[in-house]
């Protein structure tokens, strides 16, 4: 895939693996799998649906965190990669909403409406 004069990727490359591109996908990786690991803690104290979708959301996070590794050792096709990537977005972006809806609704189900 050629890029125009100038023009940088911003996505994952299988032809080159730029150091500062692996730094920054392993921070990505460490900061998801930290969040992940809080929200499975809240959700086991809580044990509630909306938790649960957070973390499912927090879960999709770092999926694609590992997408662009996979795709970074050339495992991965550039197109199946956003295809998967766009898909999690996809999914993380329904899962908070749930979360959010039925929170909402367990709150006004039992009369606090704040």
């Amino acid at each position: 895939m050629g890029f125009p004069p100038g023009a940088t990727p911003l996505h994952a490359q299988t032809t080159i693996v730029d150091p500062v591109l692996l730094a920054v996908v392993g921070l990505a990786a460490l900061g998801s799998a930290i969040l992940l690991g809080l929200g499975l803690a809240a959700y086991v104290r809580r044990r509630s649906r909306p938790y649960l979708l957070v973390v499912l959301a927090l879960a999709a996070i770092a999926a694609r965190s590992a997408v662009a590794w996979v795709t970074m050792l050339g495992m991965l096709p550039d197109a199946t990669h956003h295809l998967v990537e766009h898909g999690l977005d996809v999914a993380m972006t329904a899962l908070v909403v749930g979360a959010v809806w039925y929170a909402r609704s367990l709150r006004q189900g039992t009369g606090l409406n704040q």
